[in-house]
């Protein structure tokens, strides 16, 4: 698949009152298939500039989306507004187990591009770890 598109990830997380946001922009792949739209981009090494994992969210007609990434520390969200789903997140420590539940998923993705928003809770052992807002857009290069 080409690379043919510019893809803007912008993470807000918020732990005991506190808040961070990362934005990350990139070139990566957008596509449709089987009813279903991908977003796949690489995430780099911010000491070696080396990919470091190749990230795919599939967002399905129903809103829902799932982030994969399939490499050492394996991952797989997923966010369904209005639930909670145990979601495998890995780490360069080990694998485990967390609560996700989604507030709000909003999707405005044609076949050109567009955005897509999510609010949500990470849980660990049932209880809250951080509060979440992701906010995707991706544009035609």
């Amino acid at each position: 698949m080409e690379e043919n598109h510019l893809i803007t990830i912008c993470n807000r997380q918020t732990i005991h009152g506190e808040t961070e946001e990362i934005c990350l922009t990139t070139m990566g792949t957008y596509a449709e298939k089987g009813g279903n739209r991908y977003i796949i981009y690489q995430e780099y090494d911010q000491e070696t500039g080396q990919p470091a994992q190749t990230s795919t969210l599939k967002i399905t007609p129903g809103h829902t989306v799932t982030l994969m990434r399939n490499n050492a520390t394996r991952t797989n969200l997923v966010l369904e507004e209005g639930k909670r789903h145990l979601c495998q997140y890995g780490t360069q420590f080990g694998s485990m187990m967390l609560g996700v539940f989604t507030k709000q998923v909003t999707v405005d993705l044609d076949d050109r591009g567009g955005s897509l928003q999510a609010n949500y809770t990470l849980d660990l052992d049932s209880n809250l770890a951080s509060e979440n807002e992701i906010i995707i857009t991706v544009k035609e290069a």
